[in-house]
């Protein structure tokens, strides 16, 4: 899959992953739902170094 270029030099983005647990809120206490998934954090230039913010576009569903 591609991510896009770099604004800066041209070069094809790459996400950095990072896996996210779920939790629920019951009463102001967060409490783990055993779920996770794999969401990318952001797209980085392996040429120069830019990063770009991205949203849960990327991310995989959620998982037991």
């Amino acid at each position: 899959m591609e991510y896009g270029y770099c604004v800066e030099c041209g070069y094809l983005l790459e996400p950095v992953y990072f896996e996210e647990k779920e939790e629920k809120i019951v009463q102001g206490i967060r409490i783990p739902t055993g779920r996770v998934r794999t969401a990318v954090n952001y797209l980085y230039c392996p040429i120069c170094g830019h990063k770009e913010v991205v949203d849960d576009t990327f991310d995989e569903p959620w998982r037991n």
